[in-house]
C-alpha cells in the first residue's frame, strides 16, 4: 500500500511538473480543447513513466523472492538427498522385510501393492485412482489383507511394520515422552 501511495504521488508530481513546463513554454493562448488534450497527454506520459518504474520494482522484488525460494528448495533437496543416502540401506532392508512378510501372509501381487499404498498413507479412493479400479475393489482387497495378516485395521498394518522404528524407553532416556506400542493398545 505504501508503495502505491508513493507512486501515485510521483505521478501527480510528474504531471504537475509537465503542466508547469508546458505553461512556461507556451507564448500563445491555448484553446480549452488544446489544453484538455495537452493535459491528457501529459497525464498519460506521467502514468506510463511511473507505471514502468513500479513494474520494474515489482519484478525486482519477485526475482529476489524467487531466488530466495530457489535457495530454500535447493537446501531442502540437499537435506532430503543426504537423508535418503544415509537411510538407503535401511530403507532397502525394510522394503525387503515388508515384501517377505507379505509373502509369508500369502498376499497376491495386487494385495501386496494395495498394502504398500496403504502403508504410504493413501486412502481407498486414492488407491483406486492409482490402480484404475473401483474403491469397492480396493476395500475388498484391504479386507483380504487384514484377514490373511490377522490384523484388523490400516493402523495395525502400519504399526506392525513401523513400531520398531521408534526408540525404546531405554534408548529415549528418562523423562522422554512415552510412545505407545501395539502391545500397549492390546493390553
Amino acid at each position: 500500500m505504501k508503495r502505491t501511495v508513493i507512486y501515485s504521488g510521483l505521478v501527480l508530481a510528474l504531471f504537475l511538473a509537465l503542466v508547469g513546463m508546458e505553461t512556461i513554454k507556451s507564448d500563445e493562448p491555448i484553446s480549452p480543447f488544446e489544453l484538455g488534450t495537452d493535459l491528457f497527454e501529459m497525464a498519460l506520459l506521467a502514468m506510463a513513466v511511473v507505471a514502468t518504474s513500479y513494474v520494474s520494482h515489482e519484478m525486482r522484488d519477485a526475482r529476489v523472492e524467487r531466488n530466495e525460494l530457489i535457495g530454500k528448495l535447493m537446501a531442502a533437496r540437499a537435506d532430503g538427498e543426504k537423508w535418503r543416502s544415509t537411510a538407503r540401506v535401511h530403507v532397502r532392508g525394510l522394503g525387503s522385510a515388508i515384501r517377505q512378510q507379505f509373502a509369508d501372509w500369502r498376499l497376491t501381487a495386487g494385495e501386496s501393492e494395495i498394502a504398500l499404498l496403504m502403508l504410504k498413507g493413501l486412502s481407498h479412493k486414492e488407491i483406486a485412482e492409482v490402480r484404475q479400479s473401483s474403491a469397492a475393489t480396493v476395500r475388498q482387497q484391504a479386507a483380504a489383507i487384514y484377514g490373511k495378516s490377522g490384523l484388523s485395521s490400516r493402523a495395525e498394518l502400519a504399526a506392525y511394520f513401523l513400531e520398531d522404528l521408534f526408540p525404546s524407553e531405554e534408548e529415549r532416556g528418562p523423562g522422554a515422552l512415552r510412545t505407545l506400542t501395539l502391545a500397549d493398545s492390546e493390553a
